[in-house]
């Protein structure tokens, strides 16, 4: 039997859903405003870059602060709100929070050269590494901790969670040297999918217990056993003697 979710989980998961949207949409903004920036080719982390216009920095930044916020939340919910027992799931979602937040913290120099330039290159590389492996390694840890209660979600979880992770890898070692800007975005958005799913799945999930429960248990009305009318014996007329 599948039972409700309290109040609170049902609503930092819709906080998460919107928080998805807001990072997607701040980078989308970020780099419209942008003059002369390319997303094919230049990192999401040059949007908010030391010396970036405010018109770009803004809006990122205050997308990642939000998403940030909204995983350490979801740590907990999750944890709450999907069957199974481990912690490493939602272990895995607080650290990529932590590494959003980090990234604030810690904007690369312009033109993100890399981890060896600058101190702040160096801890911008760092947060952001860490952040990204849990990313998109919590869905795979999830699908591991549900996968006897809720097979149909660790499937999808693993789908979602092994491209994700595949992806990250390819551009981690530079497997394809080709548009460095839009593989980030595609492995980025595709583990950040993961927290819409699983959002998803489980207010769906809520939203049909809630209603049982409401309902309550049908009452099928039982008729009693039939009573059938039987006549008693038949009283036969006698004519008595004729009178004549």
């Amino acid at each position: 039997m599948v039972s409700t979710v309290p109040r609170w989980v049902r609503a930092v998961l819709w906080f998460g859903l919107l928080a998805v949207v807001a990072y997607v949409g701040s980078w989308l903004l970020a780099g419209w405003l942008r003059a002369n920036y390319d997303p094919r080719q230049q990192a999401i982390s040059e949007l908010f870059e030391l010396g970036a216009p405010v018109t770009s920095r803004g809006p990122l930044i205050a997308g990642l602060l939000v998403s940030g916020v909204a995983f350490l939340l979801l740590a907990p919910a999750l944890h709450r709100a999907l069957p199974g027992e481990g912690l490493l799931g939602p272990a895995l979602v607080v650290v990529a929070g932590i590494g959003t937040l980090g990234v604030v913290a810690a904007p690369c120099s312009p033109g993100c050269p890399g981890a060896d330039t600058t101190s702040y290159d160096l801890w911008h590389t760092i947060t952001a590494g860490t952040g990204y492996t849990a990313l998109v390694l919590a869905p795979l840890a999830f699908a591991w901790r549900v996968r006897h209660d809720d097979p149909s979600f660790a499937r999808w979880s693993v789908a979602i969670g092994g491209t994700a992770a595949l992806l990250f890898g390819v551009y981690v070692l530079d497997l394809v040297s080709a548009a460095p800007g839009l593989q980030q975005r595609v492995f980025n958005t595709l583990a950040d999918a993961w927290y819409v799913v699983a959002a998803v799945w489980i207010l769906q999930r809520d939203a049909r217990a809630r209603r049982r429960w409401t309902a309550g248990p049908r009452r099928r009305w039982t008729a009693g056993p039939r009573r059938r009318w039987t006549a008693g014996p038949r009283r036969r007329w006698t004519a008595g003697p004729r009178r004549r």
